[in-house]
């Protein structure tokens, strides 16, 4: 079997640049990173740049290489590229991958899973009327890896509302997704597979000197990593629990993460999947992927933590 290792430029960063010119693109390396792994598995691989403004020449490189599966699609554009020509691909379809973070979070609700109370807003002059409590927090309908994320994003009153609207419709261009801030504290979920799900220890995340995961604590490393997060069993069982029953109503496939904010009473509270989550295991020439610390916890190695999540999209397709 041949892989074919997705990689674009910027594909981290790219909110991000609209408003900071303090990034690294890290994508290509990031890409190797996976393809030096699945090479390990004892698959055939080869490197393939996404040319979102020439599909073609991708299409023609995967059929010059005779490409049976995609690797790190990492894009709405690169999942619906795949799915119109039929070519088998690792990760979420098209019904999960094209919907927005406002989409997913009223399935869950609608499932009766707890997220946070929420509206959208798509100018600052433009905030419907609501009856969330303040403290509010404001992030971008569709964003990735905390883009356009800062400690401002946490709102205390109106005027502050109106001032990260603004910054995430008219400068990042999308819509503002706003819901209620749970304090508490920030847990993610990885999980891999499809029919027969695998959940990876959970990991906490705390904050260096910042109220927030923002883009630069993120991006350059600086949040404290805790995993396997330290929670008595009755809570780490049901924050698990609660994970794997959004993972299955999203219809997630062969590996995602569910960030959560675990609430002072004991709340695990959806706030979004990562269908493109970081994968990656190593600091340096890229940034260290939260399920990479996961895998790395439970004892996987590289070759058996890629080998597992091709395995569960080898066994949809082949």
């Amino acid at each position: 079997m041949k892989v074919g290792v997705f990689w674009r430029k910027f594909r981290n960063v790219e909110f991000q640049k609209r408003i900071s010119d303090n990034v690294f693109d890290d994508a290509y390396d990031e890409a190797y990173h996976h393809y030096t792994f699945i090479k390990e598995n004892g698959y055939d691989a080869v490197m393939i740049e996404w040319k979102k403004d020439n599909p073609k020449e991708t299409l023609k490189k995967i059929e010059e290489e005779k490409v049976d599966l995609v690797f790190n699609a990492s894009s709405l554009e690169e999942v619906a590229f795949l799915t119109a020509f039929n070519i088998p691909f690792v990760g979420s379809g098209l019904d999960l991958v094209s919907l927005d973070k406002a989409a997913r979070k009223k399935i869950v609700a609608y499932h009766e899973l707890p997220t946070p109370k929420f509206f959208i807003s798509s100018s600052p002059d433009d905030i419907p009327s609501h009856n969330l409590k303040f403290p509010l927090f404001v992030k971008p309908l569709r964003g990735r890896n905390s883009s356009g994320i800062s400690d401002e994003n946490i709102v205390e009153n109106e005027e502050g509302l109106k001032k990260v609207i603004a910054k995430i419709t008219e400068k990042i261009g999308q819509p503002a997704l706003v819901e209620e801030y749970i304090k508490g504290r920030e847990i993610t979920v990885g999980i891999i597979g499809y029919e027969n799900l695998t959940v990876l220890p959970l990991l906490e995340i705390s904050y260096s000197g910042v109220k927030t995961n923002t883009f630069e604590h993120k991006m350059f490393d600086k949040e404290k990593i805790t995993c396997p997060a330290p929670l008595p069993p009755e809570i780490e069982q049901k924050i698990k629990s609660t994970a794997l029953s959004i993972y299955r109503v999203l219809n997630a496939k062969d590996y995602g993460r569910i960030d959560m904010i675990l609430s002072e009473d004991g709340i695990p509270y959806f706030l979004e999947i990562n269908t493109f989550a970081g994968l990656t295991m190593s600091t340096g020439k890229t940034h260290h992927g939260y399920m990479g610390y996961m895998a790395k916890a439970s004892g996987l190695s590289g070759r058996e933590f890629f080998g597992a999540i091709i395995e569960s999209a080898k066994k949809r397709y082949f």
